[in-house]
């Protein structure tokens, strides 16, 4: 893959061709100064998990070269550095730690290239992929994102419709420089962490008009599990002042091949419900889980639904979950705030190793954000967001979700050249 990014430099540096690849190339760089801080309630072989880190994000993208194939090259240099973390406290994903001595590094970061070609309104890119589906997507959930390797395919040339098509083999996680074999997540023991060799993904997304869409996508996690879903989103517009709006997906996941993650049966529904009035957002939400085990899901990443869990994923077997939000806009009071509270219980929770077969989870989080406006004329665009949230559960000490108190600060700004 290295000689293929070369040769397309190589072509790329032909100035009959390359006008537009130098005109329209774009460069930002990304900062984020992050604070986690996770207390377990219960007595924990790790009482606390606190980490404090300084990231950076060079992005450039090269515009196309001329002609009817454009062709055109990326670049992602990312670079994070501890601020604090105790030896005893590490594990917040922020840092790479030592499995031995639990000391987090003091920096560390990774490269990202892509080759890309473009002919009429289909892309093409080879190299450092970032995808975003509701099968797969790039967390960025702490310091730096997760990246994958491989190839994405995606097309606009059908009228109002996004089809994408990828293929990855390898997965750099948010707090390494290395890639390695992309796994399926373990938590709770609902799957054997077992890696693959590689996955497909496909799908697509038809937007009906700019507030209404439906879609599919499908992948095939090789050996490990296969999974589909159906979505739809709608925005109804009741009257000037109220609009109803929906978030609806069906999934489908069994086991696929070797079956190196054990049995995989589940059909999961996402559903949210919202009634927006101005500058306040008033939601519910439904998870329900059926079938033998729990969602299965890529390690190092979350799922691409309304529910964002802080402290636990929701996802256990046969679960279901209800969850109530209120959004406000408080621009009235300050232009750029907004204010989120949500809390979600899950009921019906299966899993007789880990204390059960009629366990419960619940969470209470509060999300308060702060956006420079554009029209100042100084920092606008930066974001300052804090997440702080209780969670409780009566699963076994054994389990990977523990009942703690959790404070996420994240402090965001670009400069774009």
């Amino acid at each position: 893959m290295r000689n293929k990014i070369v040769l397309w430099m190589l072509i790329c540096s032909n100035s009959a061709l390359a006008n537009d690849f130098y005109e329209d190339t774009k460069a930002s760089l990304w900062t984020r100064n992050y604070y986690y801080d996770r207390n377990y309630i219960e007595e924990s072989s790790v009482p606390a998990l606190k980490e404090w880190a300084q990231g950076f994000l060079l992005n450039v993208e090269s515009g196309y070269t001329s002609g009817k194939i454009g062709l055109g090259l990326d670049l992602q240099a990312m670079a994070g550095f501890k601020l604090h973390a105790d030896k005893n406290e590490t594990g917040a994903q922020l840092l790479p730690v030592n499995s031995i001595t639990r000391e987090a590094t003091n920096s560390y970061g990774k490269i990202g290239l892509t080759a890309k070609a473009k002919y009429s309104k289909t892309n093409v890119r080879i190299g450092t992929i970032m995808p975003f589906t509701p099968v797969v997507f790039s967390s960025r959930a702490r310091l730096l994102p997760q990246i994958f390797r491989g190839i994405e395919l995606q097309s606009k040339d059908v009228n109002n419709t996004l089809i994408t098509l990828g293929w990855l083999d390898k997965v750099n996680q948010r707090d390494s420089s290395n890639y390695e074999n992309i796994k399926i997540t373990g938590a709770n023991g609902k799957f054997i962490p077992a890696t693959t060799e590689n996955m497909y993904y496909l799908g697509f997304q038809y937007n009906i008009d700019k507030d209404n869409l439906f879609g599919a996508y499908a992948t095939d996690v090789t050996d490990l599990y296969q999974q589909a879903v159906i979505m739809t989103k709608t925005n109804y517009k009741i009257n000037d002042h109220l609009n109803f709006l929906t978030d609806l997906k069906l999934y489908h996941s069994d086991e696929d091949g070797k079956k190196k993650a054990g049995p995989v049966d589940n059909t999961l529904f996402a559903g949210n419900f919202s009634i927006n009035t101005g500058l306040h957002t008033f939601s519910a939400g439904i998870l329900n889980s059926f079938g033998k085990t729990g969602f299965p899901y890529l390690s190092g990443g979350e799922v691409l639904f309304f529910l964002d869990g802080v402290s636990t994923d929701f996802l256990n077997p046969k679960e279901q979950v209800l969850s109530l939000r209120y959004d406000v806009d408080l621009k009235e009071m300050l232009s750029g705030a907004k204010m989120a509270i949500r809390y979600s219980r899950g009921d019906n929770i299966y899993l007789p190793k880990l204390g059960g077969t009629d366990l419960t989870e619940d969470e209470w989080a509060f999300d308060l954000q702060y956006t420079v406006p554009e029209d100042v004329q100084y920092f606008h665009g930066l974001s300052i967001r804090t997440r702080y949230a209780i969670y409780d559960n009566n699963f076994s000490s054994r389990a990977s979700f523990k009942p703690d108190k959790e404070l996420r600060i994240g402090i965001d700004y670009t400069w774009k050249f």
